[in-house]
């Protein structure tokens, strides 16, 4: 999937279907009509979804698959380290 600019991106459509629009996290992060904010939000969409299609594969319901999960992760704390933004999935989780 080509990643989308311009007049045709929808912003609300990249928060519902980010895979969909974007096709690889790091498409996200290349994205020029995108600011930092923008981007982490998106991203953090991106992981929801592969962390319930990763759940539900572990149930054995079919869905999605770990290295899509480590593919938005990594583009998450590449943008941390780009802007300093931190990823709000860190702050989430405890051990």
């Amino acid at each position: 999937m080509a990643m989308t600019t311009g007049t045709s991106f929808d912003y609300q459509q990249a928060l519902d279907d980010p895979c969909r629009i974007f096709g690889q996290p790091g498409n996200v992060l290349a994205h020029p009509d995108l600011d930092a904010r923008q981007k982490r939000e998106i991203l953090e969409s991106w992981r929801q979804d592969a962390v319930r299609l990763s759940e539900s594969e572990g149930e054995n319901m079919g869905g999605g698959s770990e290295p899509m999960l480590k593919r938005v992760n990594d583009a998450l704390l590449e943008l941390e380290r780009q802007t300093g933004i931190g990823a709000a999935h860190k702050r989430t989780i405890t051990s």
